[in-house]
């Protein structure tokens, strides 16, 4: 993920998903600049975009999205 991934988001929402990624990350033990810590922050900001605009709609949505892109890659 690049800084131009951000653009679409406002300051409010790139705090939202940092801090829910920072969450996600922490409660499944993975760190943020793994591989699936980079998954998990560029599938929250695509989930920011597409219209999740609450801490916790945000955080469901990437629960779910998540655990189908476990089967997708093995997890590393």
């Amino acid at each position: 993920m690049s800084l131009q991934d951000l653009l679409p988001l406002d300051d409010s929402q790139i705090d939202m998903v940092t801090t829910v990624v920072q969450q996600w990350c922490k409660f499944h033990c993975v760190p943020i600049e793994s591989g699936r810590g980079r998954v998990a922050m560029t599938t929250a900001v695509s989930l920011a975009i597409g219209g999740e605009h609450s801490p916790p709609a945000l955080a469901e949505a990437l629960g779910r999205a998540m655990r189908i892109e476990q089967f997708k890659r093995p997890v590393e």
